[in-house]
């Protein structure tokens, strides 16, 4: 079952399906952020020390998820019958967040991603709220497909962008560059 305000997310994300986190999703879940850890698996430390604190990451980063958004819908991503993703969404009064948003690398590069990001947009269009998310600026790739989607930046800060989407600022743009 769904968050209520990502009642709308179903349909936008076909021929994806979406579905809550559930207790079967463990190794999934593991696999997914192992396979995002790239920065980690390059080291020439010993595998099994390497295996354990990207464990360890994977438990703060959950953690630090469930303390900044308590109310936020973990959904797992499905593609002909198989988990390919996960989104973290968070619902507001006044925006949809995209928390974090994982493909397994088989996934990603095929327009996946950016098929997700519409379906966002186009639920958070539906509901008259704006989308937010967050990049770090070690994603360049991440923040050119943010920007080519509409997506502008809020602030920026050390270590990242703040980003929103907004339906009508985009469509402005669109109508500005015409």
């Amino acid at each position: 079952m769904l968050p209520t305000p990502l009642a709308c997310l179903p349909d936008l994300l076909l021929p994806l399906r979406a579905r809550a986190v559930d207790g079967g999703d463990t190794d999934f879940l593991a696999r997914l952020y192992f396979s995002t850890r790239l920065d980690l698996q390059s080291t020439t430390a010993d595998p099994a020390f390497v295996a354990s604190l990207i464990a360890m990451q994977q438990r703060f980063q959950a953690a630090g998820y469930r303390i900044d958004f308590p109310g936020a819908g973990y959904l797992v991503l499905e593609r002909n019958g198989a988990p390919c993703g996960r989104i973290v969404v968070d619902a507001r009064e006044q925006a949809l967040r995209l928390v974090d948003i994982a493909l397994l690398s088989e996934a990603r590069g095929q327009g996946v991603g950016s098929h997700i990001l519409r379906a966002l947009q186009g639920c958070a269009t539906q509901l008259g709220l704006l989308l937010t998310l967050s990049v770090h600026h070690s994603n360049p790739k991440a923040r050119r497909l943010y920007l080519a989607l509409g997506f502008q930046t809020s602030s920026r800060d050390a270590v990242s962008e703040q980003m929103v989407y907004s339906s009508k600022s985009y469509i402005r743009t669109n109508d500005d560059v015409e």
